[in-house]
């Protein structure tokens, strides 16, 4: 009976038509306004093919960047995420998006339908408002109904398994953030149970334009429907009015964690000015996949992060939360260091990994790539750095590995929404950013090798029996660190089914 109810939904469920509309493309950059005027005293100060950079490295800085960039745009956002979580985070920047539609800013809200059908469907709703538009990438057409959604994923599996899970933000043309967090609390540093070391680079220049350019292939794929064709409110007027109020409620219920960051519209002058005085600059190259999913001949990153690891001449570091390296890249590796170059990854332990599968993917080669030679980090979840990823006043009980960058020779780096697995790598759509220049490499590199540090990370060796040791500082474990029992038994049963190529 179970079978017959599932495949009786599934059959039900089926995508509405998508409308004909002619593609539409990011206006110019805005001519007035803050960011114009921020961006234009940056540019002086770089070569016309150059771009400035930001690392956003601590949750509090990267949560202040969006926030400053969307209070002070005049003319366009866009905005483009995997994950838009409901909480204190999620509800305040969705208000932030709509007191800037308010002033007359169009907004373009572009999210993977993946987090909108299973959590926050209600961000549909901002479609409401006449300065908004709000799509949604690679659909369910069940809506709802989790059964429903279950029974259409079984049906639809090669359709609605590869994900959108590019995260960019695009202000006024001038400015684009591009990296690894997704919107909620714990990208931010106020979410209780763990914190995410994460990394978002700011840009300014022209790699902005090539940024906005991938949001309109997004943006007007055949894989991209509008909100409307799921949610139509009969009063939009009176539906922003409720989604307003409803942001507001919970963003005052929030109270006290979100006093790190101005709660209304604010004025950006100091930060702004802070841009102009600090920052990387560099020719810069975007990687992406392109948005249609089974079009063979679409564009695709992760040749373009073969060719970067391929050229390396003395040294790779690498941060990569989720790695399960294919045969092509340990391939590469093995190359790599039979020519001399000093590889160093770091990845998440079992105690840090919120996707205990995931570990399972990464234990399977763990012993190839230290054979190759290959210097291992597995973070630690008590590490020293997790209060640089702690917004004050809240508090975490641990720290998790989400950034994905790489550093190549001292001069080249990339950062982007990639993990290291056959998911972001062959299913999913990624997004990220190659830069050449010293110093961003430098500031990177550094970043990299402070999470490699005894009081951040364990160091993974093998003996020649295989055996594995677990290392950090005077501290030496022959177990892999793990949550507890728990997890052991978790990951012990995880590694029995057959999920690795799905990770």
């Amino acid at each position: 009976m179970c079978a017959i109810s599932l495949a009786t939904l599934a059959a039900c469920a089926t995508l509405p038509p998508r409308p004909d509309s002619e593609p539409v493309r990011s206006p110019p950059a805005a001519e007035r306004g803050p960011l114009h005027d921020t961006a234009e005293r940056v540019a002086a100060q770089l070569q016309p093919s150059e771009s400035a950079h930001w690392l956003l490295d601590r949750n509090q800085l990267a949560f202040t960047a969006r926030l400053a960039l969307t209070d002070s745009a005049v003319a366009t956002l866009d905005v483009q995420y995997f994950i838009w979580q409901e909480d204190a985070t999620g509800y305040l920047l969705a208000g932030r998006l709509l007191d800037a539609a308010d002033r007359g800013v169009k907004v373009r809200l572009l999210l993977d339908d993946f987090g909108v059908t299973t959590k926050n469907e209600e961000l549909l709703r901002l479609d409401a408002h006449r300065s908004v538009e709000v799509r949604v990438f690679n659909p369910w057409a069940a809506r709802g109904a989790r059964m429903a959604k279950v029974a259409e994923m079984l049906r639809r599996l090669p359709e609605l398994n590869p994900r959108m899970h590019n995260k960019t933000y695009v202000a006024d043309g001038h400015f684009a953030m591009v990296g690894g967090r997704n919107i909620g609390d714990r990208y931010f540093g106020l979410y209780a149970p763990f914190v995410q070391n994460d990394l978002d680079v700011l840009l300014e220049g022209p790699i902005v334009d090539d940024v906005e350019k991938s949001f309109d292939l997004f943006w007007n794929s055949t894989v991209t429907y509008p909100a409307a064709a799921f949610y139509s409110p009969p009063d939009p007027a009176a539906d922003v009015a409720t989604v307003r109020a409803e942001i507001g409620a919970a963003v005052a219920a929030a109270g006290e964690l979100l006093q790190a960051f101005p709660p209304r519209v604010a004025r950006w002058d100091e930060y702004l000015e802070s841009l102009v005085a600090d920052f990387s600059k560099g020719e810069s190259v975007l990687y992406y996949d392109g948005p249609e999913l089974h079009d063979p001949a679409r564009v695709r990153l992760y040749p373009e992060l073969l060719s970067l690891l391929a050229g390396a001449q003395h040294e790779v570091l690498i941060s990569a939360p989720y790695f399960i390296p294919d045969e092509e890249l340990r391939s590469l590796l093995r190359v790599l260091i039979a020519r001399g170059v000093r590889v160093r990854i770091l990845t998440n332990s079992l105690a840090t990994n919120n996707h205990v599968v995931a570990h399972t993917g990464y234990k399977k080669w763990r012993r190839e790539v230290l054979a190759a030679g290959v210097e291992l980090y597995e973070l630690r979840a008590d590490a020293k750095s997790l209060a640089l990823y702690v917004t004050p006043p809240a508090t975490a009980a641990a720290l998790g590995l989400h950034t994905k960058a790489i550093v190549v020779d001292g001069e080249r780096t990339f950062i982007g929404s990639p993990n290291v697995d056959p998911r972001s790598l062959v299913l999913n759509t990624e997004i990220g950013v190659a830069s050449d220049g010293p110093d961003l490499a430098r500031r990177l590199g550094a970043l990299i090798e402070r999470d490699m540090a005894p009081e951040n990370a364990w160091r993974v060796t093998m003996d020649a029996e295989g055996w594995l040791t677990w290392t950090s500082g005077a501290e030496q474990v022959k177990r892999q660190p793990a949550k507890g029992f728990r997890q052991r038994a978790v990951e012990f049963l995880l590694n029995l089914l057959p999920l690795k190529k799905q990770v």
